[in-house]
């Protein structure tokens, strides 16, 4: 009787915080804050963004419809959250980006963005969320591990804003997108 009380109560949980555990509460509040969210949410920010360094990056950009270069540009996000998906429309100056989000059978957090399926480890220290790629399919197949990218997702709290820096780097190609900046966080999340 205990095991289906324990999974109905996993399922209001938001996402992050089933995944983080007790590491959820060692974030800063902004943090804490933004992956709270439930429902649909549309916030408003800045961004600066540095694109492809190589012909092939440009390409898999304009496959993945990532971010084109701009500096401090406004930035639109779309959150729709339960406690098991959350969908990310991210509104950079001429793109959109699109992904969802869910927790993986291994506990990790998956992120689907077009053919690529990604897997991350999420790491709280200082305050501070980050993110470590674990693995990657495209189209279903598993990416070799030796043609990962360096990948760096890093988010924290400043100001009762939500702060991120986020790129990709191939060994040989270079930088594949890095943008950083923040979000505003609605009204009624400032508050805490």
């Amino acid at each position: 009787m205990d095991k289906p009380c324990r999974h109905a109560d996993m399922m209001e949980i938001p996402l992050y915080r089933q995944i983080l555990a007790a590491g959820f509460e060692t974030l800063d509040g902004p943090l804490q804050r933004f992956h709270s969210l439930q429902g649909r949410h549309s916030l408003q920010g800045r961004c600066s963004i540095h694109g492809a360094e190589h012909a092939i990056g440009k390409m898999i950009c304009m496959l993945l419809r990532l971010p084109q270069p701009c500096a401090n540009a406004e930035f639109g996000f779309e959150l729709l959250a339960t406690s098991d998906l959350e969908v990310w429309t991210r509104r950079f100056p001429r793109r959109v980006m699109r992904s969802s989000l869910r927790r993986a059978a291994d506990g990790k957090l998956a992120e689907r963005i077009g053919p690529v399926r990604l897997g991350f480890s999420l790491i709280a220290t200082d305050g501070r969320l980050s993110m470590r790629l674990d693995r990657i399919r495209v189209l279903g197949l598993p990416w070799p591990r030796r043609w990962f990218p360096f990948v760096w997702a890093i988010e924290h709290g400043a100001d009762g804003r939500f702060h991120f820096d986020v790129g990709a780097r191939f060994l040989r190609l270079g930088l594949l997108v890095a943008y950083s900046g923040h979000l505003e966080l609605p009204a009624a999340a400032v508050g805490a």
